[in-house]
């Protein structure tokens, strides 16, 4: 490990500096909780001679706002950002593993290819990643056309338990962002170009398309697609959509396979699948066909077959960055904790407006904020919030709002700070039939429950039905039941919604998030003591939520005419994360009171 003293970086401890790039430099860290809470995360923060640079922030601020929107478990998690020590800052999920192109080296190097098991598993959850963000709409169902335009082996990572990420969408664009790219421009890797994008001419998702087939050539051919001497060779190659068929590379393979490489691979975007969820099918279609089962799991066992030595080694650097920060962390969170509440932070972010945007469509954790307003407050309104907010990425999260305001009459508070949706990492699976039938009861269960999720906002009654289906399939959906949670707040029906939470939180006792949103709706029907009882849970649960529960308690506690139990949480809710605005708020006007 390099010489690198852990330092406090806001509500965050700085533990390592992975790496350095041209724009930006990467940290392990972890955040800060009370009570010994901590969670790894990692932090891109821009270089500090950069931070003048308008162009520069622009597009880092516009991959934060859009990387905001994206709420999926193929897609990286964006934790928060905001600006600190003269340079912008976004906060994300650890992932511990390695990119593709990584995987690809040490394969090539140990003589151990991926397997087509692994690699159709692997283009599955690409695409299921991908075709969430090309759906995307904003908050007022109007699709925001988001394309990636650099798919590649480095952008695509594999955690050592098995999930597929979607990392830097930092050159991709919404219709609606301020920098787009003018026809003519080139971005993105030259070999995993479209023809279209290799052109410099105008591009729709079907790019990505492209660039996913290329990954899944790649991948079965053990090779790459695009091959020349120097760039533009290669260029001129991608253009034309010149290579040699994977047929003619690598004999023997079902038809069907050689059928879906070729249509991703099609040099007229007219003639290429035109959604992601369309390949998606046909590779499980293939799967099907060829009786293969893969999962996490075995993407999980190959990478420990791969980088035995590597994991052991980072497990040992994470264990040693995190005792070495352990003292320093102790120190500064006491420091915090005395600090005053009307001394205000160091320096303010400036942070992007926040909007209203779409709820995320692939089993979101939702977290509702207090419920009552304060007094002189006007009543909220249930809204769904995902996006930059104050210093928060919100999540496809409901909140109780006002008219332009947040809890108790002011901003939503804090980070939004979630974790991706559990699983599929790594699912303990039992053994495969010998040949099965049809798709596995709690494969079905996660269909109904993606499209479910894109129709609580629009249709809640009916997706409350197709949750309901999901459930009769696999009883035990976790998301099944949470969704369903959802859609019954949505047509208010609380006690229900109180039911499908708890249900969820029975089957998976620390999810945070069901007993998070059970206090939202405690608080809705003033059942104040139930309510301060899950924010109370969530707090032993969750790290990542920590000020935001702790917040929320001390909310519903001063409900309760617990002045003294909820100044004490609202002021840890603000030792936590200074830039909590709400709970400084709220304090101050329970001492003018």
């Amino acid at each position: 490990m390099s010489n690198f003293q852990p330092t406090r970086f806001g509500k965050y401890l700085l533990l390592e500096k992975v790496a350095t790039g041209g724009m930006a430099q990467l940290y392990r860290a972890k955040i800060i909780g009370v009570e010994g809470f901590e969670k790894f995360i990692a932090i891109k923060q821009i270089l500090p001679h950069l931070a003048n640079e308008e162009e520069l922030i622009t597009s880092f601020i516009d991959e934060a706002k859009l990387a905001a929107l994206l709420n999926h478990q193929n897609v990286v998690q964006i934790y928060d950002f905001g600006s600190m020590e003269n340079s912008y800052f976004i906060t994300m999920e650890y992932l511990f593993g390695r990119d593709l192109r990584a995987v690809n080296a040490k394969a090539r190097e140990k003589g151990t290819p991926v397997s087509l098991e692994n690699a159709l598993y692997l283009i599955s959850k690409v695409c299921a990643g991908l075709d969430y963000a090309h759906k995307l709409k904003d908050f007022q169902g109007k699709s925001l056309n988001i394309i990636h335009r650099d798919i590649s082996p480095q952008n695509v990572f594999l955690t050592y338990e098995g999930d597929v990420k979607i990392v830097d969408f930092g050159i991709a664009k919404a219709a609606s962002q301020s920098t787009i790219t003018q026809v003519g421009m080139i971005k993105g890797k030259v070999a995993y170009m479209s023809p279209e994008q290799a052109a410099g001419k105008v591009i729709d998702h079907r790019s990505d398309i492209f660039a996913t087939g290329i990954l899944l050539y790649e991948l079965v051919a053990g090779g790459r697609m695009f091959k020349g001497d120097d760039t533009l060779q290669i260029l001129s190659k991608v253009r034309e959509a010149e290579f040699t068929p994977l047929g003619t590379l690598k004999g023997g393979l079902p038809e069907k396979l050689y059928d879906i490489v070729a249509k991703a691979l099609a040099k007229d975007p007219e003639d290429r699948y035109q959604s992601l969820a369309d390949m998606q099918a046909d590779i499980e279609e293939c799967i099907f066909r060829l009786n293969l089962r893969p999962s996490g799991r075995s993407m999980a066992e190959y990478l420990k077959l791969l980088f035995a030595e590597e994991i052991e080694a980072e497990g040992k650097r994470m264990a040693d960055a995190a005792g070495a920060g352990a003292a320093s962390d102790r120190a500064q969170e006491a420091e915090a904790s005395l600090r005053s509440v009307d001394k205000p932070p160091a320096q303010k972010p400036p942070a992007p407006k926040a909007e209203p945007a779409p709820p995320a469509k692939a089993a979101p954790k939702v977290r509702p904020k207090p419920a009552e307003p304060a007094k002189g407050g006007k009543k909220g309104a249930l809204a769904a919030v995902a996006g930059v907010a104050a210093l928060a990425l919100l999540g496809g999260g409901y909140y109780l709002m006002g008219k332009g305001n947040g809890p108790a009459g002011t901003t939503p508070p804090a980070p939004a700070t979630q974790t991706p949706v559990p699983a599929p990492a790594a699912p303990q699976a039992p053994p495969p039939p010998p040949a099965p039938s049809a798709p596995s009861p709690d494969a079905e269960a996660s269909l109904l429950v993606r499209k479910a999720v894109g129709l609580i906002e629009s249709n809640p009654a009916e997706a409350k039905t197709v949750l309901e289906q999901a459930i009769a399939k696999d009883p035990r959906s976790v998301q099944g039941h949470f969704q369903l949670g959802h859609a019954h707040v949505k047509l208010k029906e609380y006690p229900k919604a109180l039911d499908a939470y708890a249900k969820a939180g029975e089957i998976d006792p620390k999810f945070a998030d069901a007993f998070f949103n059970m206090g939202y709706v405690h608080a809705v029907r003033k059942e104040y003591a139930k309510a301060e009882q899950m924010y109370a849970k969530v707090v032993q649960l969750s790290p990542m939520y920590v000020d935001e529960a702790l917040f929320n308690l001390g909310m519903v506690q001063e409900k309760q005419g617990k002045r003294k139990e909820s100044l004490q949480n609202i002021d840890k809710s603000l030792s936590i994360n200074p830039g909590n605005e709400p709970a400084r708020k709220a304090l101050a006007r329970m001492k003018g009171k």
